[in-house]
């Protein structure tokens, strides 16, 4: 009688690992006080003696429910009949909606701003070149306001020659989306009205300084410190491209720091060519200082965006 019922008590640690939805570990299926007592008090005893399957039944319905025997998922409980594996049948995590997606620095948006940059910058040049072979064929006057008007016209729309749509934002104004309306400002920010003013302003100093230099270099367009100008003037039209269209802020940052050396780079070779062209350039130095910090404050109230420009990263 012993050994059936140790039989019996084998066939029930081997039966049960998964029954009706539930996962009865060895432990469970063999509490202390579960002995070959409840066995004998069982009404149906004499019936089980000759019967180990209906005793394996009496053992499982004697013991009480623990803890540790929690319902499963039904596709675990499907598992179990069918036969598989605890594995399979069981759904793979999904991925919860609204991650953060996780995000790399955007290499290819990098280079198209030095490139788009560097092409402007050729094209720029080679309109020069042209204008340098139709000069000879020119009266001096007509030479002088023909250059005159070239450098007038490209401080202020030299992004007729960008690469990228470098319109500023007060050319679009009426149209302006609720993004930029609402962007921080710190309370030392100028009003509006005088970002127009001292841009004007800056432009005209520009076209004058550029004249002196072409006239002190020999009247020539091909020389180092006009190309600066003209490097100078294609990196804001980039960054005017990255702050006002993209409204990458981070980027705009970084992107001000080359505006302000080349604007400086440009004042030292004026200087250099002729004094006073280097002071005419001095204001825009002092203008896009205090731009810079303002650009750096906007993007810090703004919640500091990356400074590189970043893309979903590849699956």
């Amino acid at each position: 009688m012993l050994g059936r019922a140790v039989a019996a008590c084998l066939l029930v640690t081997m039966a049960y690992p998964c029954v009706d939805g539930f996962s009865v570990s060895a432990a469970y299926a063999f509490p202390p006080h579960l002995t070959l007592k409840a066995h004998h008090s069982h009404p149906d005893s004499h019936l089980s003696r000759n019967n180990p399957s209906l005793l394996s039944k009496q053992l499982f319905a004697s013991a009480p429910l623990s803890k540790s025997c929690v319902p499963l998922q039904s596709a675990r409980s499907r598992s179990c009949v069918l036969g598989m594996s605890s594995s399979e049948g069981v759904p793979k995590p999904v991925k919860a909606e609204g991650t953060k997606q996780e995000e790399q620095i955007d290499l290819k948006e990098i280079g198209s701003y030095f490139g788009g940059t560097l092409a402007e910058v050729a094209i720029i040049c080679a309109v020069m070149f042209a204008m340098q072979y139709g000069l000879t064929f020119l009266p001096p006057l007509v030479s002088q306001v023909v250059v005159g008007l070239f450098f007038l016209g490209m401080s202020v729309k030299s992004r007729i020659f960008a690469i990228f749509d470098a319109s500023r934002p007060m050319e679009k104004e009426k149209t302006m989306d609720k993004v930029y309306t609402e962007v921080k400002r710190p309370a030392w920010s100028p009003p509006g009205i005088v970002f127009p003013i001292v841009w004007s302003s800056i432009g005209l100093l520009r076209a004058a300084s550029s004249f002196l230099v072409w006239e002190a270099c020999g009247r020539e367009l091909l020389v180092v410190p006009i190309i600066a100008m003209m490097v100078h003037l294609s990196i804001g039209d980039t960054w005017n491209y990255v702050n006002n269209q993209q409204q990458r802020q981070g980027t705009a940052v970084a992107g001000v720091s080359f505006v302000w050396m080349s604007a400086v780079a440009v004042t030292a070779l004026y200087y250099q060519a002729l004094p006073l062209a280097g002071k005419l350039l001095a204001p825009s130095v002092v203008w896009l200082s205090v731009a810079s910090c303002l650009i750096f404050s906007i993007w810090r109230l703004n919640g500091s965006q990356p400074i590189l420009p970043r893309k979903a990263a590849a699956a």
